[in-house]
């Protein structure tokens, strides 16, 4: 995978889509999870879009780590940042495996079995809510990771943030 794309670092253009990705299918899948009417009849694109966002993450977790072995000046500055986002894949990654089980048996005719939907729905929704806090975590870690030593203020005086280089 490039380090840049267009002059532009690829992680920061994966992140983004990341950024609103992995929320909106988390929202999805509760929603779709709470709904067994709605499971039925969109489950299939909830589990296909977690499934897909999972992918993603993957790909913005190795331009991540592209960049951050690229870039000496961001070893500190970006180390709790790395550590957080090594995780975050498998928490997706967990979201989307339990949306699948749970279109596969809802399809399957395990609706008669209320304990077993039940479990799985809870499962799924308990994993989509961790996976929403785990992004906020990575998020604001990578924030701080870049943006840590600006100030805001009513001055104009120019401040680089950590980690970008002027030029």
């Amino acid at each position: 995978m490039p380090v840049k794309v267009f002059g532009l670092p690829t992680h920061i253009l994966l992140l983004h889509a990341a950024v609103v990705g992995i929320p909106l299918a988390c929202l999805v899948v509760i929603a779709v999870a709470v709904r067994p009417a709605w499971r039925r009849r969109f489950g299939i694109w909830a589990a296909a879009l977690a499934v897909l966002v999972t992918g993603l993450t993957y790909l913005t977790q190795l331009a991540g780590e592209r960049l951050f072995n690229g870039a000496p000046y961001l070893q500190k500055a970006a180390a709790q940042h790395k550590s957080l986002a090594e995780t975050l894949v498998y928490f997706v990654g967990g979201m989307a495996v339990l949306m699948v089980i749970l279109v596969l048996a809802d399809r399957a005719g395990y609706a008669e079995h209320h304990a077993v939907m039940v479990t799985i729905t809870a499962l799924t929704i308990a994993a989509s809510a961790v996976t929403l806090v785990r992004v906020v975590q990575v998020g604001d870690s990578g924030a701080r990771a870049v943006w840590g030593g600006i100030t805001v203020s009513g001055s104009a005086a120019h401040q680089t943030p950590v980690g970008l280089v002027e030029q």
